[in-house]
């Protein structure tokens, strides 16, 4: 799963002026590998081929599809996945498929298009080309998905690193937002935050169900709370 600028179908090191060469990239590609051997085998990285970056869009619909955020035949791409405006992560447990999560690099940001909210001043102190967003995070594994998740996190958290991306936002369900925080896990909800989002293809995953909650993350924190829990 280590993805360079000849392999990568998405080109995905190209989506800003501001990320490394194609050699660096490759170094990149090597220090963002997680590993993760107990309670079992996940190795999370890039997709390396053409084949598992369509596996990953496929999950990606299926799981949408299946909790109804999207309509059954619709494909989960967005303007983001089509512009290569986001890095791609997957995860996997003996060579399975299991999870996936996409950092958007991009001014305004998705939620900054969402929501209409006032930045928090924590996260105003962030230039906005040192900002990012957490996009599709999704776990497969079978009693294994906060272990996935918090692999796919880690990940974005080296990305961020050696990308000089300092924190950002995430649109998540309100009851994983809540499983994150009794997890100790360092997000911030937004309050206030009215919804923009009308027609489109996530219509259903902003207008149905449990409410998707706005937060806002800061690289550094969450970084401390992985190396505290030995990831």
């Amino acid at each position: 799963m280590i993805c360079s600028r000849e392999t990568c179908p998405h080109n995905q090191y190209e989506i800003r002026r501001h990320f490394r060469t194609t050699a660096q990239a490759r170094e990149l590609a090597v220090k963002e590998i997680v590993r993760i051997e107990n309670p079992v085998p996940l190795r999370v990285g890039y997709p390396e081929t053409k084949e598992e970056l369509e596996a990953m869009f496929r999950l990606r619909t299926e799981v949408y599809t299946k909790h109804g955020y999207i309509r059954a035949g619709q494909d989960d791409k967005d303007k983001y996945d089509l512009d290569n405006k986001c890095v791609h992560i997957i995860a996997q447990i003996n060579g399975k498929l299991v999870g996936t999560v996409r950092g958007v690099i991009d001014n305004p940001l998705p939620i900054e298009v969402y929501f209409d909210f006032e930045v928090p001043k924590e996260i105003a102190s962030i230039p906005p080309n040192k900002r990012g967003e957490i996009s599709r995070l999704i776990g497969v594994g079978k009693g294994m998905n906060h272990l996935v998740s918090l692999g796919l996190i880690k990940a974005l958290i080296e990305f961020a690193r050696e990308n000089d991306i300092l924190g950002g936002y995430a649109s998540l369900m309100g009851g994983f937002v809540q499983t994150l925080l009794s997890m100790g896990i360092p997000i911030h909800p937004i309050g206030f935050a009215g919804l923009k989002y009308d027609k489109g293809l996530l219509h259903n995953y902003f207008h149905k169900g449990d409410a998707a909650v706005p937060i806002y993350y800061f690289r550094d924190e969450a970084a401390e709370f992985m190396e505290k829990m030995k990831l």
